[in-house]
Formats: structure tokens, sequence, C-alpha cells
């Protein structure tokens, strides 16, 4: 396990910087999509979207996810994210997400966290913990299904995690509704923060067209100076604009290592037509940090990037 407290991390973090001013291509993130299972069947969803598609085995075993774990590590990644599917219904024998997350934390990484619907019992042990968010109760429901935003706003009311965020996809099917969840965001004490994103089709029929996605962001920059605890930053809004970001993405930065062990740098969907259209306010972020961004930097690291666990 890491014993790098805040400025053995800062310090890291700072070489991987310097080290990438001279070339160095090396992931600092480790996105591990550990299986396609999941409970919903979310409209907007990609793994949906693609599911004629997937190639098998549809979960990772955990000897490969440790193994996964250790080599992207030794390759410089200190930041460990699960997604899937639903990263809590993951399982091999015994192990269960925990079992994962305190492997990585034995390897070493800095920070570790986990994308989910919220609708399953919340896995405490990771250092931040991404919700999704999508609306308000009705809206919500109608993408991710009778039930959800009840079994979300529940589970959330059962945590005492000190840093969960939550993610809202924003398409022509809740994008009246933007405010509307930023003020559910924050009057919900167990939620430190919402961050916008847009579509990455397919599906395509529900992706907001350019000047849908202007409105969102000037009423996200507007919130924002209000107060309103939008976690994307002002450059990365602007960024969310440029839908074709297959030529400023910094692929490099992150890994991607899917259920039957294949790795990508960078999201799974490079140089296809989604690509094209990305709406990953993340990737902007990234961009933004390799490009020693201060804004982005200091709002990020805190979050994300500096361990709460010690």
């Amino acid at each position: 396990m890491s014993r790098l407290g805040a400025l053995g991390q800062w310090s890291y973090y700072a070489l991987w910087f310097l080290r990438t001013k001279v070339g160095a291509r090396t992931p600092l993130v480790n996105t591990m999509i550990i299986n396609y299972e999941c409970n919903l069947r979310c409209k907007h969803c990609s793994i949906v979207a693609h599911s004629d598609d997937l190639p098998g085995p549809h979960s990772m075993s955990f000897d490969l996810a440790v193994r996964e774990m250790k080599r992207n590590f030794d390759s410089g990644a200190r930041i460990l994210f699960f997604e899937g599917g639903e990263p809590t219904l993951w399982h091999d024998g015994g192990k269960t997400l925990k079992d994962l997350i305190e492997a990585g934390r034995r390897i070493g990484y800095f920070v570790i966290g986990y994308t989910t619907n919220g609708t399953r019992d919340i896995v405490e042990d990771s250092d931040v913990i991404s919700i999704s968010l999508d609306g308000p109760e009705d809206i919500h429901d109608e993408i991710r299904g009778k039930g959800a935003f009840k079994a979300l706003v529940e589970n959330l009311d059962r945590t005492n995690h000190p840093n969960v965020f939550a993610n809202m996809v924003v398409t022509k099917m809740n994008k009246d509704h933007v405010r509307e969840t930023v003020e559910i965001a924050a009057r919900n004490k167990k939620i430190k923060g919402i961050m916008l994103n847009f579509l990455t089709p397919p599906p395509y029929e529900i992706a907001l067209d350019h000047a849908e996605k202007e409105a969102v962001v000037r009423l996200a920059t507007s919130l924002k100076r209000q107060g309103y605890p939008i976690l994307n930053t002002n450059r990365a809004l602007r960024n969310l604009l440029e839908e074709d970001w297959s030529e400023e993405c910094p692929y490099w930065a992150s890994a991607f290592v899917m259920p039957d062990g294949s790795e990508f740098f960078g999201c799974p969907l490079r140089s296809t037509e989604s690509c094209k259209a990305c709406g990953f306010n993340a990737v902007r972020e990234y961009r933004l940090i390799v490009d020693g961004n201060i804004e982005t930097i200091t709002q990020m690291s805190g979050r994300f990037a500096l361990s709460t666990k010690r």
C-alpha cells in the first residue's frame, strides 16, 4: 500500500507532468471496465447501444483484474476507476468489488473510485464514488427505469461516504431539467457536486444539437457563478462545445481495460464515429491538466487525485 501523504502524491503528479513535457506518454489513470452486466437498461447507455457487438467474456476475472492493475501501476498509473455495466454487481466466486478496491490499495494506487447507478448498496471502501443522476424523479426514471430515483436517494441517505459526486448525461430527454437536477444535487448533503456531460452516441437520436449544447453551457456557467456545485471547470464547459475531440484528446493519459483483458489508451471508442461526437467532460479536463491549466489542476486534484484513505 502506498504510504505517500499529500506532499508525496503531489510530487509524483508533478514529475509525471514534467515528463509529459519531454515526450513521455504514460497513463496516469487506469479505467477498468470490469463487467457489462447491469440491473438497468438506460436509454442513453453506450453498453446497451453496443450490446450486439460486445465481445466475451462479459465479466473480468479477479486474477486478470489484479494482473492489469499491477501492470498499469508499473506503467505509471496512480488513479484507479472501476466502471461497468454496474460495478457493484461484479463478482468472481466469493470476490466482490470491495476485494478489487482492496487489491488496488495494496498495489499502491493513490485514489480508487467507481461509477454506479446508485440503486444497489453503496460500497464504502473507495476514495471517490460517482453516482448517476439524470433529472428529477420522473425524468430520471423515464431514462433509467421505474424506481431508480427512489432507490438512489435511499442509498445516499444510508451512506456516510465523504466524497460522492453526481454525473449527469444531458440529452434531449433531460435538457430542460438541468437547473432542477443541479438543485437536487446541491440540496442533497451526501452529494458533494455534479459534473455535466453530453451524450457520446449512439444513440444519435437523443443527442443534442450544437445550439442546444450552447444553451446548456450558458446555463451551467451561470449556475457556477451563483455558487452551485458544478464540478466542470469553466474552460472545460466551453470545450464541451467542440464535439470532435479526437485530435485534442490526450488518450495516453488513461488506460482502459475491458472485461476480456483487451486494452485501449483513451476511450475504447477512439477513432470511431462516436469519438467525433464526444460528450465526455473528463477528457476536456485531462487536456487542460496536460496543458498546465491551473484552474483545472487545483479544482480537480482534491476531488479526484489525492487519497482520502491512508
